[in-house]
């Protein structure tokens, strides 16, 4: 499943991080959005059901906001931590926070990182990476 995707550019080099577990972004003490808005529609009139469906929860609709925001605005990492079970930390520019929180047990893949166009992936746990 793929639930998000944040690249970065240094140096002409892309690297992804490719999230497939649960996930917030936020901004100061505001959660911009997160996985769990996946649960509600993007329109309180709407059936959350429908709306998973067809890619309208608040998830979608915040998701397209916070992407065209990170295409206008030019932010900076300012540092990477790879926490306790998995659990990644992105500091930008700007108060915001990328955290990447690995939510499973056994050899599925929460994350990888890589560098586009190379053959190396960093895949969390390291038993998903068959």
């Amino acid at each position: 499943m793929n639930i998000a995707e944040v690249g970065f550019t240094r140096d002409g080099v892309e690297t992804w991080l490719h999230a497939q577990c649960p996930f917030r972004v936020t901004r100061g003490e505001a959660t911009w959005f997160g996985t769990v808005d996946m649960a509600y529609p993007a329109t309180a009139d709407a059936d959350p059901d429908e709306a998973y469906r067809t890619n309208e929860t608040m998830f979608d609709k915040r998701a397209r906001q916070v992407s065209e925001r990170f295409r206008s605005v030019a932010y900076v990492v300012e540092t990477a931590t790879l926490g306790r079970a998995g659990m990644v930390t992105l500091t930008l520019t700007g108060s915001v926070v990328i955290e990447v929180f690995p939510a499973c047990g056994g050899p599925i893949e929460q994350w990888r990182l890589f560098e586009r166009g190379s053959g190396t992936h960093y895949v969390f746990p390291d038993a998903a990476d068959r």
